[in-house]
């Protein structure tokens, strides 16, 4: 079951590598802002950085000194990192690919570990958690960034069934609470929370996804039609020009390695 969702990250990701380099959610976003805040990047730190994608963060963090190994799982995305970091002219950052639980670093050889916008498509979180744990130093930082769902379970079961008629690789998104008790249990004291939030398009984000055309209009009925509670905690909104806005809230979680 671990392996099938891994190739369904690896599958849905290659197809839609291209849309990623292009899209505003990653390369830029309040969450991506509070991540460097927290992780406090600077010349003397090793990073790693996670899940990379496209390398917005990898990239973010090497602009501000640090020596950063990006690691992803999908070659397309590694392929269209490369290009990105030329075009920057980045060469502090290197490339691996490699799973989030089965990092290529050596225990307790980095200062910094960051994962962005990745993890509710991990089938074993706690294992990537603790995996991040384990490559990072005493007294270093892992600092992940993330969609969240709400504590209500059947909010958070909404916002899940959205997710995956969208993608199939998403796995699950979790609860602020539910983050702090997979880190403290990694041994990764949370020193710092900051909850942000993720303005969506509804027409970018099923087009970065791929959802064919006879599923974008059962999901826009969804988000159209849920509840009054839904649609306040979702922030759904009919525009003008016909799309649908929402969005979902966003974590960021700082953890010192005991």
């Amino acid at each position: 079951m671990v392996d099938d969702a891994k190739a369904s990250v690896r599958s849905q990701f290659a197809r839609q590598a291209a849309w990623y380099t292009v899209s505003a959610v990653h390369r830029h976003s309040a969450g991506l802002d509070a991540l460097l805040r927290l992780a406090a990047p600077g010349p003397a730190d090793r990073a790693v950085d996670v899940a990379t994608g496209t390398g917005f963060t990898a990239f973010a963090l090497a602009a501000r000194g640090a020596r950063v190994l990006a690691v992803d799982m999908t070659p397309g995305m590694l392929e269209e990192a490369r290009k990105l970091r030329e075009a920057r002219g980045l060469g502090t950052v290197a490339f691996c690919l490699a799973d989030a639980e089965s990092l290529p670093v050596r225990s307790a050889c980095a200062d910094l570990v960051t994962c962005r916008h990745a993890a509710h498509h991990f089938p074993r979180l706690p294992a990537a958690l603790s995996e991040m744990a384990r490559v990072v130093r005493t007294g270093g930082r892992v600092v992940v960034d993330d969609t969240c769902a709400p504590e209500d379970r059947a909010l958070a079961a909404l916002m899940d069934d959205w997710e995956r008629r969208r993608d199939p690789s998403h796995v699950t998104s979790y609860s602020p609470a539910r983050l702090r008790e997979m880190f403290e249990r990694c041994g990764l004291g949370v020193t710092d929370v900051v909850m942000t939030h993720v303005p969506l398009r509804f027409n970018d984000w099923v087009r970065r996804a791929g959802v064919p055309a006879e599923q974008r209009a059962s999901l826009r009925a969804g988000l159209l039609g849920a509840s009054p509670a839904a649609q306040a905690a979702f922030r759904v909104r009919l525009e003008d020009d016909g799309d649908v806005s929402f969005g979902w809230d966003e974590i960021v979680i700082l953890g010192v390695k005991r």
